[in-house]
């Protein structure tokens, strides 16, 4: 691979899109300080995937973002992107091109490109892998990173042979390796976690299972008890209702006849209570009255007080105003004297302004004449020196005229030399490729032929491999299947076993007589009975707790029984008579199998029952039929005046329904264990072939890549010579007509050059006149400033002794307004102040005279209040008398009303107890709703219970509402109840076994994660030793040349692993002892690290390398040594070298110089130095050659100062 190109547009300086062409050998970058040299450094290193902003030199990553300069906007992203060739076909086809792009908007968002496809950074770093290229390897190599080689402990060295040994692609998938390993480990836990929880879930669900049977029994005969008792309850109830009834209309006629008596006791009471009423008014009214007034007397009493008060301030206040005006009198006098000195100012500065504005006019005259001659004498001169800039600028272009022609006559001439020679050597070339193009023509055709023949021994592999992986996906698929279905009929078999050991519903002395083995009992009656579904159900149902009736084979064998209830069933005396035949419908006997006998008895139990599809009318049979009993696969019961229906929505399954779905499960079991062991053996047979396949597919792809690659590289090679004689052919033709134009260049610049030597020569004598007459006028220019400026000073003088006085007269003005104000204020407060006195004198005299007449109210009022206060006496007697009298009637009330609340309170608690049956009875009646969903009528006739005697007459009520009491308690004991756990029990296994599979395939996964570890460090390892031993030969090597002696070596450390061990670098220049690498000087210290740098190279070379300003530490010996070392590797890597240094930029084939046309704007100028003729003549057969900066760098200018004049050059 090598480099092409790279592009950079918006990226820091370089605001426009720019393109670097690369070629072969040594480039050099050059330019002033602060052009952006670096930053080429910088954006192949961001286009590589660094993501440290600091390793750019910037904050933050938007930095690298063109931010704006002097009359150019910010650019909205920053983009590079460099193109490799491809020759040899390693990552893409051979002699293509592979572009490696990335892109930042100002926005933040970021993108990696490649072929113009947006990809991750991650799939960029896996394209670069083991290539030597990427952030991490040795691409570019600054003076910082040179030094740092060597300021590196052993262990970070590491990196750069890593790179070097071509083991970062192993690294990184042992490290994906490890992450996988990481997330096994974690899912393995997790799946250990959730089977650890599902185990006991399916052990919980196994007895919840059988919890739920015993439920559902205990839940029928408490739904049974709890409705009988609660319709005697109700009749019970019903029955007091009424007693009480009648009881409380008795009492409500007695409260009505005390009620007519006590209103007419309480209409006298009124009467009596209007005329206390009046008199209390009356005698309220009185000492109302009798309070007015005294609170009269005492407002007029302070009234007094404050009129005689305020009489005494006015007084006193005319007193001070008296004083007042004396003061004004004698401030008056003052003001008067004060305006009489205002007036003698007055006179004298209006004499001072008059003479002032004479002597300001007088020197404004003779300002302005003296600045009118200056101004005149300086236009003159102001004419002659523009006339001498004219001649200036006219020679200066003539000049300019001169040097262009001179250097297009220069440039053609040197042009001319340079196509004599460029004509010898395309001849020798067109010889030698003409006979490497019929060469390459014969090997092409016989790679072609064998490439075909791989690709079609690759495709037929590729086709197999497909097809045994569709295979062996379809076997798995099966078997996965099957195994699920495995896992669930296993599951449902443990569920059912788990049930009838535990036998739940059964009574304990029905299981205690059935172990004691007696002779004669056979054990349960449903054991050797069959009928298949949806009969086993509705039999069930049908059954009810006869299912758990004992067969005994004779009805002696019922003896020495515990207490409880037993149902037996034994062999009937006779033949069964068989059941008449009903159109559309099977009798129940010929549905039965098993034990004949047991059969029999159960039929006889039943009496005719019939069995019908859904699709039969069973009521019209029941209708037909009336002492027969019709079972319908729908689910209803039906006959005999009795109907019940969604039997087979009920989740609970007796010992015929568990029977049926067992045999189904162990038959289900069977089966798919059969499918699965096929499917398995297929399978691994399936996965066998595809391994076979697989391994062939990889060594046809082997064979058909090194034959696509071999014509691809001779296909290249082919097309090369081939494009190269023909451009050497163009190029003939191009030189005939470009030595054509050089001649008449030659010949007309020769001509400009003569006629602007002319020009320049009058325009030079025009100029030297001008400059001898303004030398004479600058005397007379210099008397002519300094009358000026005596004009100035005088008329600066009289301006200001004129301002002085005219502010001292604008002073006087304020004084005197002054004064006159406060004269006029004095005389307004004269005049107030007499107006105050005469006012005051007079409210003084009024407020006494209305005191002496409130003394007078004040008496007539005292006489007043004693006359009322007899009156009130006379009042309080009155209303004491009637207040006795109404007390007696209140008091004769009050006991025919002690009378009627106590009949009241009888027939409220009458009430109350009805009410409270009547609560009782409205809680029996919701509690049973609220318990079973239905009404207690609705419920008792579901089960047969007579709503008129719902307790039989022999009957135990106490007895049996203890059993219902012991059956509340018992479910209460049982909590909650899981009715669906057969079915989750079901979903649980299934899941459980899932899990231990997936546990299975997690502990594979994580042994071949180990042993693909353990691969990986194995040829990490051989290929580290490898190329180490290689680096170690080449750097010596390569150390010797640059030091011209001594001795150097690199070791790995002792008893470490390879893939773990630092590496230590000894050195011994020469003429000194071994020292540390800490003890060499600065320009020993690069050499040394270079040394290193490039044996790396020489073990794998990398496509490309950047030096930045590494020979900066070098002098000038050094650097001759160290470009010698580097041409050796210009064969197969490509250099980019910025520098400073003259020797390099010599030594280098190209030069790229880095400029600022517009300030902040960086712009790159090409130079082709192999173009570059002896005697510093410039081969002008390159169109770009025709540059005089290319030449100045030819004959050894300094790159920056070549730079600075093609920037001055072009504006």
């Amino acid at each position: 691979m090598y480099l092409k190109r790279i592009e950079l547009e918006g990226f820091k300086s370089f605001a426009d899109r720019t393109v670097i062409p690369v070629e072969r050998g040594l480039t050099g970058i050059v330019g002033p300080n602060g052009c952006g040299k670096s930053n080429v450094v910088d954006a192949l290193l961001w286009v590589m995937g660094e993501r440290s902003a600091k390793a750019l030199r910037a904050d933050a990553m938007d930095d690298v973002i063109f931010k704006g300069a002097e009359g150019r906007a910010a650019a909205p992203y920053a983009m590079v992107e460099v193109i490799l060739g491809d020759p040899e076909g390693k990552i893409v086809e051979a002699g293509g091109e592979l572009a490696v792009g990335r892109r930042l908007f100002a926005g933040g968002e970021a993108e990696y490109l490649l072929h113009g496809r947006k990809v991750r950074r991650k799939d960029v770093r896996e394209v670069l892998l083991d290539t030597g290229l990427g952030v991490q390897g040795y691409m570019v190599l600054a003076q910082g990173k040179i030094d740092a080689v060597l300021a590196a402990n052993p262990e970070e060295r590491r990196s750069v042979f890593e790179e070097a040994a071509g083991i970062s692609r192993y690294k990184a998938r042992k490290h994906e390796a490890k992450l996988k390993l990481k997330r096994v480990d974690q899912d393995l836990a997790r799946v250990e976690d959730v089977l650890e929880e599902v185990s006991r879930a399916v052990r919980s669900l196994r007895l919840q299972a059988g919890k739920a049977k015993r439920f559902v029994e205990m839940r029928d005969r408490h739904r049974e008890l709890r409705v009988r008792f609660s319709l005697a309850d109700h009749a019970t109830w019903s029955q007091q209702d009424k007693e009480l009834r009648v009881q409380e209309g008795e009492l409500e006629k007695q409260v009505e006849s005390l009620r007519t008596e006590r209103d007419q006791v309480q209409l006298k009471l009124a009467e009596l209570e209007k005329e206390e009423s009046v008199l209390r008014t009356r005698h309220d009214a009185l000492r109302s009255e009798a309070g007015e007034i005294k609170e009269k007397a005492a407002g007029l009493e302070e009234r007094v007080h404050g009129l005689e008060t305020r009489a005494s301030e006015g007084e006193t206040r005319i007193q001070r105003d008296r004083l007042r005006l004396t003061s004004l009198a004698s401030e008056k006098q003052e003001d008067a004297d004060a305006a009489s000195g205002l007036l003698e100012q007055q006179t004298r500065l209006s004499d001072g302004l008059a003479k002032t504005e004479i002597i300001l006019k007088e020197a404004e005259a003779a300002f302005a004449e003296a600045r009118e001659a200056r101004r005149s004498q300086r236009d003159r001169m102001e004419g002659l020196r523009r006339t001498v800039l004219d001649a200036l600028q006219e020679r200066t272009r003539w000049n300019n005229e001169i040097a262009h022609a001179a250097k297009r006559r220069s440039e053609a001439e040197g042009g001319q030399s340079a196509l004599k020679r460029r004509r010898v050597e395309i001849a020798a070339e067109s010889d030698s490729s003409h006979k490497e193009f019929e060469e390459l023509g014969l090997s092409l055709s016989g790679l072609v032929t064998g490439a075909e023949t791989a690709q079609e021994t690759s495709s037929k592999i590729a086709q197999e491999v497909s097809r045994l992986k569709d295979e062996r996906s379809g076997y798995g698929k099966v078997a996965h299947e099957a195994r699920q279905r495995r896992a669930s009929a296993s599951a449902r078999l443990e569920a059912f076993q788990a049930i009838d050991e535990e036998m739940p519903g059964v009574p304990d002395y029905l299981r205690k007589f059935l172990a004691a083995k007696h002779e004669g009992v056979g054990g349960w009656i449903l054991e050797d009975v069959h009928i298949e579904q949806p009969w086993d159900r509705l039999l069930e149902n049908l059954l009810g707790r006869l299912q758990h009736a004992i067969w005994l084979h004779d009805s002696g064998a019922a003896q020495d029984l515990a207490d409880g209830m037993y149902d037996f069933f034994f062999p009937m005396k006779g033949d069964m008579e068989p059941a008449p035949a009903i159109t559309g419908t099977r009798a129940l006997r010929s549905l039965l199998s098993g034990n004949a006998a047991a059969c029999d008895s159960l039929c006889a139990r039943l009496g005719a029952v019939y069995c019908a599809e859904p699709d039969v009318d069973v009521r019209s049979l029941a209708q037909q039929h009336p002492q027969a009993l019709f079972l319908s696969a729908s689910g209803a019961i039906q006959g005999r005046g009795y109907l019940r229906c969604g039997v087979l929505a009920e989740d609970s399954t007796g010992r015929l329904a568990r029977r049926n779905e067992r045999d189904l499960a162990a038959k289900t079991l069977q089966e798919s264990q059969i499918e699965f062991d096929r499917a398995f053996t297929l399978e691994e047979a399936a996965a066998e072939s595809l391994s076979s396949a697989d391994i062939a597919a990889g060594e046809a792809e082997i064979v058909l890549r090194k034959a696509v690659a071999d014509r691809e590289d001779c296909r290249a090679r082919f097309d090369a010579v081939e494009r190269r004689a023909k451009a050497l052919k163009e190029e003939l033709s191009a030189m005939d007509q470009e030595a054509k134009q050089l001649a008449e260049v030659v010949q007309s610049t020769t001509k400009v050059e003569s006629d602007a030597a002319k020009r320049r020569d009058v325009i030079e004598e025009t100029r030297l006149r001008s400059n001898q007459e303004l030398e004479q006028l600058q005397g007379v220019a210099d008397e002519k400033d300094v009358s000026f400026e005596s004009a100035s000073q005088a008329q600066q003088e009289a301006r200001v002794e004129h301002s002085g006085l005219e502010t001292e007269f604008k002073h006087w003005r304020t004084r005197h307004a002054e004064l006159l104000t406060r004269s006029e204020k004095q005389t307004r407060e004269h005049g107030s102040l007499e107006t105050e006195i005469t006012d005051l004198d007079k409210g003084c005299v009024a407020l006494r005279e209305e005191a002496e007449r409130a003394r007078i109210e004040r008496t007539s009022l005292l006489e007043r209040r004693v006359e009322i206060a007899g009156r009130v006496d006379d009042a309080f007697a009155q209303l004491h008398r009637a207040s006795e009298v109404l007390h007696g009637a209140r008091a004769r009330n009050a006991d025919e009303s002690g009378h009627m609340e106590r009949l009241l309170e009888k027939r409220q608690g009458l009430a109350l107890e009805v009410q409270k049956i009547q609560m009782q009875l409205d809680e029996l009646i919701r509690g049973v709703v609220e318990e079973f969903g239905q009404p207690l009528e609705d419920l008792a006739r579901s089960l047969e219970i007579d709503i008129e005697s719902p307790l039989p007459e022999d009957a135990d009520a106490y007895a049996w509402r203890q059993e219902l009491h012991q059956l509340k308690k018992k479910i209460e004991s049982l909590g909650s109840v899981n009715l669906d756990a057969v079915q989750e029990l079901e979903d649980r296994q299934e899941r459980e076994t899932f899990l231990i599979r997936e546990r299975d395939d997690l502990v594979a996964g994580k042994t071949n994660l180990l042993d693909t570890l353990e691969e990986l460090d194995i040829k990490c390892r051989e290929r580290f030793v490898e190329t180490f031993q290689k680096v170690q030969g080449e750097f010596e090597h390569i150390f010797r040349r640059l030091f011209r002696g001594g001795k150097a070596s690199i070791q790995l450390e002792a008893d470490v692993d390879p893939l773990e061990a630092g590496i230590e670098i000894n050195v011994r220049p020469p003429g000194k002892d071994l020292r540390s690498i800490n003890l060499l000087s600065g320009g020993e210290r690069t050499l040394t690290a270079l040394a290193l740098l490039l044996a790396v190279f020489q073990s794998r070379p990398s496509p490309f390398c950047l030096l930045d300003e590494v020979d900066a530490a070098l002098d000038d010996a050094n650097v001759e040594r160290f470009v010698d070392v580097l041409s050796d590797f210009t064969g197969t890597t490509q250099f980019l070298v910025v520098t400073h240094n003259r020797i390099t930029m010599s030594r280098c084939e190209r030069l790229f110089g880095v400029t600022m046309r517009k300030r902040g704007v960086s712009m790159v100028v090409s130079v082709e130095l192999d173009q570059v003729a002896g005697e510093g003549e410039l081969d002008l057969s390159n169109a770009e050659a025709v540059d005089p900066a290319r030449a100045r760098l030819a004959q050894g200018a300094s790159a920056d100062r070549v730079v600075v004049e093609k920037e001055m050059e072009a504006g």
